[in-house]
């Protein structure tokens, strides 16, 4: 089980800021589809070399590049006697469509929505973010979320070629740490402090979520595959959490 810090508990995300200095934005909620090319991730080599270190534990990163340095898909876990294909590249004889279970679909299928709003949560920050290492934290999470649901997406496809057996068609995976359409309308709308403050409470709870699901899918048989994925997930996300704590706790102090 990965073990996440426990602060940021503080109530409901839809609140307005506390730690003044921040009011909403005028008029109309502004496009959600801001070119985060602009700002390049760098938040820090520690929260990389962390994530990079957990990701290659189990055999998975966000996105390999290819030998231009160009991003090129995600990496799924290595085959038997070691090294790397893309999820393009895997051949079906590494994880026989066998074991995937119709539980493994669900949750892939219910994590790449997952991922998807915090795709859009994390697009917001830039030019609303008042808090550098936030922003930049931000923009990181924006590219890797994004690279993984398409990732998910090109597998899940894939996947559902085949049929499932009888009424395996009816599992449903619950999203845990959903972010709501107003929390979503509301930072939208805010700048500054204010939008930190539900920038991190919103993000801490959506993380803490993924998390969740992902020691669900752990708990149960199936893709191993699908469970290696899960374990990532889980991992880079708990590291993510304690370096959005951290923030919520220089900015209280400040």
């Amino acid at each position: 089980m990965v073990a996440v810090r426990g602060r940021s508990g503080r109530g409901a995300p839809d609140r307005g800021g506390r730690r003044g200095g921040a009011a909403p934005k005028s008029g109309a909620a502004a496009p959600q589809d801001r070119d985060m090319s602009e700002r390049m991730p760098r938040h820090g080599l520690a929260l990389s070399a962390a994530l990079a270190a957990a990701l290659s534990v189990t055999g998975c990163t966000a996105q390999a590049p290819d030998e231009t340095g160009t991003a090129t898909g995600f990496v799924t876990p290595s085959p038997p006697g070691g090294g790397t294909r893309t999820d393009d590249e895997r051949r079906d004889d590494v994880t026989s469509e066998s074991e995937t279970t119709a539980a493994d679909l669900a949750f892939i299928d219910a994590m790449i929505a997952h991922h998807e709003q915090a795709v859009e949560l994390t697009a917001l920050a830039h030019g609303r973010a008042a808090d550098q290492e936030l922003a930049d934290l931000a923009s990181r999470m924006h590219a890797v979320q994004a690279a993984e649901a398409e990732a998910m997406r090109s597998w899940l496809d894939r996947r559902r070629t085949r049929d499932l057996p009888g009424d395996e068609h009816n599992h449903d995976e619950t999203m845990r740490g959903e972010i709501s359409r107003s929390t979503l309308d509301r930072a939208a709308e805010l700048e500054g402090a204010a939008f930190d403050e539900l920038f991190v409470d919103t993000m801490v709870a959506h993380h803490r979520g993924a998390i969740e699901m992902a020691e669900a899918r752990l708990a149960e048989q199936g893709d191993p595959a699908v469970a290696r994925w899960a374990r990532a997930i889980a991992t880079a996300q708990a590291l993510e959490v304690d370096r959005l704590l951290e923030i919520e706790t220089r900015l209280d102090s400040e």
